[in-house]
């Protein structure tokens, strides 16, 4: 071969490698590379935007003291988030509603009922700040660990789904279906004023919603007995709430001569038969299906137990009840949260009122809840009240089709060697505001929770750490593109 030949195939080698170099670099292949790449790139400030979001105080309390204060904070939080994520807010359909909530829709490709995604702004107040490792809303950052009120309770959610969606948007993608990020501003006290108030505005625009994802479980470690691995749960429903409250009425007087009769004597009787007194537990529903599905996860004895939940529920229940937490998934629950009664050390009350706290399980009818808790005081002068603000739990959502099943993909491919089962949310959400609005609500989101962090939430010390974070913005991402 002469020498200008071989220079000639040599150029033309180089020519070839040159564009595939350039094919590989520049082209979106189908593991997502580029994308991953860029991800890593447009988040590289993902955490400290984070940190800035703690700081903005949007405290729930019951009373409302702090409404005010909220919606001034609110504005400047929408602000800062417009100017945090402009390709978002500029390419989208941006909607504040009642005041406080937000409602982002990002256009899909085609015309298929949307997938919704909730989160909340407001966090709870902090009891005793002089506790705190760090004060909860400076979203101070040491190391990789971010401490702060709203961490895990949940902007955290609020801020991966908005760095998700503006890495998504700025690549260029576009999903099949609508996207709506609906984020509410008082989940922590009801959620009346925000996602009730967005539920009624879809109702009235007539927005056709396939699935709702919202906070609930996450990737849970050590908390399914006899399951190795994480359970990765996602809610198929949520507990109802009830209260209700006592009183006693009995003429009092001076301490010094007390009657053989009290109010406060009456009380402490009937709150102590209601302590003694449990409802009914019973596994079905949600709680049937995490068992079932997570037996052959399982080691031989418990995979033996779960496996078989037409013999062995009797003695699966006993197991369940010897826990608080356990207990809870597997009956309605009460306690009592609050007692009044006398105004001086020396006075006998005339009055003595107790309030007691319910948290329904499905199936359960909370009006004959009430009537068992009278019938166990067996007391006429103990009156019982039911406080009209009462819901009962929502309806069980499919543990399959869409929502659940990409739900699922994304939490496999994200998370690895995790076990995914349906379960059922002992606490509340903004879920139950939406009951209506589709019959496919999912309770998941995509953060690893164990006995340690979970003592944060609503309590002292709340953190999270970076690379749970940025895993969480990837599920996300890994979402959008199944949807």
């Amino acid at each position: 071969m002469s020498k200008k030949i071989f220079k000639t195939v040599v150029i033309f080698l180089l020519v070839i490698l040159l564009l595939m170099l350039g094919k590989t670099l520049f082209t979106h292949s189908d593991d997502n590379t580029l994308e991953k790449q860029l991800w890593k790139y447009e988040n590289a400030k993902g955490f400290e935007r984070f940190s800035k979001a703690i700081q903005f105080q949007i405290v729930g309390d019951d009373e409302g003291v702090n409404r005010e204060q909220n919606l001034i904070e609110l504005k400047k939080f929408h602000e800062w988030m417009a100017n945090a994520y402009p390709t978002v807010f500029s390419k989208s359909a941006v909607e504040v509603i009642n005041g406080g909530s937000l409602l982002i829709t990002i256009a899909g490709k085609e015309h298929q009922n949307a997938a919704m995604f909730l989160a909340h702004m407001d966090v709870v107040p902090v009891a005793d700040v002089s506790k705190w490792k760090f004060p909860p809303f400076k979203g101070v950052i040491q190391g990789d660990t971010l401490w702060g009120r709203g961490a895990l309770d949940d902007k955290n959610v609020v801020i991966a789904l908005l760095e998700a969606m503006e890495m998504y948007m700025k690549l260029g993608l576009k999903p099949r279906r609508d996207i709506i990020l609906a984020f509410g501003h008082d989940e922590e006290t009801g959620g009346l004023d925000g996602a009730a108030q967005i539920a009624q505005y879809l109702k009235k625009t007539h927005r056709s919603i396939g699935f709702i994802a919202d906070e609930g479980f996450g990737v849970m470690d050590g908390i399914v007995p006899g399951l190795k691995k994480p359970a990765a749960i996602v809610g198929l429903a949520e507990k109802g709430f009830a209260t209700l409250d006592l009183e006693v009425n009995i003429p009092g007087g001076h301490s010094a001569w007390p009657k053989s009769e009290n109010a406060s004597a009456v009380m402490v009787e009937a709150l102590n038969k209601i302590d003694n007194f449990q409802f009914d537990a019973s596994i079905n529903g949600p709680i049937r299906g995490l068992f079932e599905q997570a037996a052959p996860h399982m080691n031989f004895g418990y995979k033996l137990l779960f496996s078989n939940l037409w013999l062995t529920s009797p003695l699966v229940k006993m197991v369940l009840l010897g826990k608080e937490k356990t207990a809870a998934t597997i009956r309605t629950t009460h306690v009592t949260t609050l007692i009044h009664g006398g105004v001086k050390e020396n006075v006998v009350p005339p009055t003595v009122s107790a309030t007691i706290n319910l948290r329904v399980l499905p199936g359960d009818d909370i009006q004959l809840l009430k009537s068992q808790i009278e019938s166990v005081i067996d007391d006429k002068r103990v009156k019982v009240k039911l406080r009209p603000d009462f819901h009962a739990a929502t309806p069980v959502s499919p543990d399959k089709g869409l929502g659940y099943d990409q739900i699922k993909q994304s939490a496999l491919t994200i998370f690895g060697d995790v076990v995914v089962v349906p379960g059922m949310v002992i606490t509340g959400t903004d879920c139950k505001n939406y009951v209506g609005i589709t019959n496919r609500i999912y309770r998941f989101v995509p953060f690893r929770f164990s006995n340690e962090n979970l003592s944060g939430i609503h309590g002292l010390n709340e953190h999270i750490e970076r690379k749970d974070f940025y895993r969480a913005v990837d599920f996300y991402v890994d979402l959008f593109n199944r949807l």
